[in-house]
């Protein structure tokens, strides 16, 4: 089976030896997205080794039995059209197949086998193998994984050859066998061998525009997905996720490689919050600069509404955004006040988050004749990708306010049922009203300027 190069980048880390020929990897790693050819690879290999290696065994499981018999019987196909059992030419006979249901097998004249188990314990402890395929295994849960490896490994104790391949992509959350290998691998002077083509957790793929439809960044997606161009397409993958096909975590996940997203990630990195840091040449703290003419005003109340937020947010000459934290107190009894005063400043409605406490602000606001602006659940998700991402590509600024340095430092992800993400307001390790009201505070200063952005017209 011919490999392109991510099929080679595999067959290399598999091949790998130390100084006495042994495998330089005794545990090897992989994740890939979906359509990028890895199984092909892997099996490429593993064939490769039984037929040309006497007596050589491996056994494959899979994350439920089906799905183990299904990928073996896949390659048992891809024998059976090239006369592996002689049927044609008795002459070529190389072994036979094994079709039983639950007992599929591949044996080389050679004494060579591949078998297939369920994903139990139980299952490995019938005799030595050379090597031992964990497919899909992002999907095996914590316990059963934690087991199935201490089953699995000493199939190898007699085999100086032996190597264990974990592959398959991303599950529904950052637990399992393939998670945490991959952690373990990660890990400076790690033993394990590990090829990956995944999203970091600061990358934002999926973008989100002024209307709040899906877009994608299509380098980002190429770079991740070795399988482009020869495999499959960037159009067809690209419509799982346009054309409403797939949620966008699954998207991630799927053809991405990333888990999704969760309390245990940071929303927003702190070295990029400490670059956007408005200092001098020397490095000293500027003062906040003077307010434009035209900002952006969001404000935001805590669930249980023990606090609230108002910023201001604006861009500069550059283009760069700009954030101030006018106030950050307990309670909500002066945020009326505030809100209303800035918004009749400044001439423009002030921003919020159409949810829980938020709303009873709206509501004397606007008996007070105060604008309002309510966004809606995808502007609040465009919001929050569009400060990070000004964050992270260092194309904003803010002046050192304590309580907005630690909504950033403590604000973790929360994962919508279509996939969006907000940041978590009880899952983040801080209050993030002050950072939700920022994010509101930009878009809200970005949409006035896209409305207002003169259009030529002609005939």
């Amino acid at each position: 089976m011919p490999l392109h190069r991510q099929g080679e980048e595999v067959a290399a880390l598999l091949n790998a030896e130390n100084v006495k020929g042994l495998p330089l990897y005794q545990e090897a790693v992989i994740l890939e997205p979906r359509r990028a050819s890895k199984t092909t690879a892997i099996w490429s290999d593993t064939l490769g080794k039984a037929a040309t290696i006497p007596g050589w065994r491996c056994v494959t499981a899979a994350q439920d039995g089906l799905r183990g018999r299904a990928i073996i019987r896949e390659f048992m196909r891809v024998l059976e059209l090239r006369d592996f059992e002689g049927a044609r030419n008795p002459a070529n006979r190389m072994g036979r197949l094994f079709w039983s249901a639950g007992s599929e097998a591949i044996e080389f004249n050679n004494g060579s086998r591949i078998w297939v188990v369920k994903p139990e314990p139980g299952a490995f402890r019938s005799a030595a193998a050379d090597r031992i395929i964990l497919d899909e295994a992002g999907e095996l849960s914590d316990d059963l994984s934690e087991r199935l490896v201490a089953g699995a490994l000493p199939l190898m104790d007699t085999r100086p050859t032996g190597q264990i391949i974990i592959t398959g992509t991303p599950g529904e959350t950052r637990s399992g066998l393939l998670w945490d290998r991959l952690q373990l691998a990660l890990k400076p002077k790690a033993k394990a061998g590990l090829l990956t083509y995944r999203l970091r957790d600061d990358e934002e793929m999926v973008t989100v525009d002024d209307d709040g439809r899906l877009g994608l960044d299509r380098n980002m997606l190429r770079r991740v997905h070795p399988g482009i161009g020869t495999l499959t397409t960037y159009d067809l993958i690209a419509s799982r996720l346009l054309d409403n096909q797939m949620t966008r975590t699954k998207f991630e996940a799927e053809y991405g490689c990333r888990w999704p997203l969760d309390a245990s990630v940071a929303a927003i990195s702190p070295a990029a919050w400490r670059g956007c840091r408005a200092v001098d040449d020397a490095g000293a703290p500027l003062p906040l600069p003077d307010r434009p003419d035209q900002v952006g005003i969001g404000w935001d109340v805590a669930p249980d509404s023990s606090t609230a937020s108002l910023v201001l947010a604006w861009r500069d000459a550059t283009g760069r955004a700009v954030l101030e934290l006018v106030g950050y107190r307990p309670g909500t009894d002066w945020l009326p006040a505030a809100a209303e005063r800035a918004a009749l400043k400044f001439r423009v409605p002030a921003g919020y988050d159409q949810i829980g406490a938020n709303q009873d602000v709206a509501d004397v606001l606007t008996r007070s004749r105060v604008r309002v602006a309510g966004l809606t659940l995808k502007a609040m998700q465009g919001a929050a990708a569009r400060l990070v991402r000004e964050i992270e590509s260092g194309n904003l600024r803010h002046y050192g306010q304590d309580d907005l340095d630690a909504a950033v430092a403590g604000a973790a992800w929360r994962t919508q049922g279509d996939g969006g993400r907000l940041f978590a307001r009880k899952a983040s390790t801080a209050d993030v009203s002050p950072l939700v009201a920022a994010s509101v505070a930009l878009w809200q200063y970005d949409e006035r300027a896209r409305r207002e952005r003169p259009v030529i017209t002609y005939a």
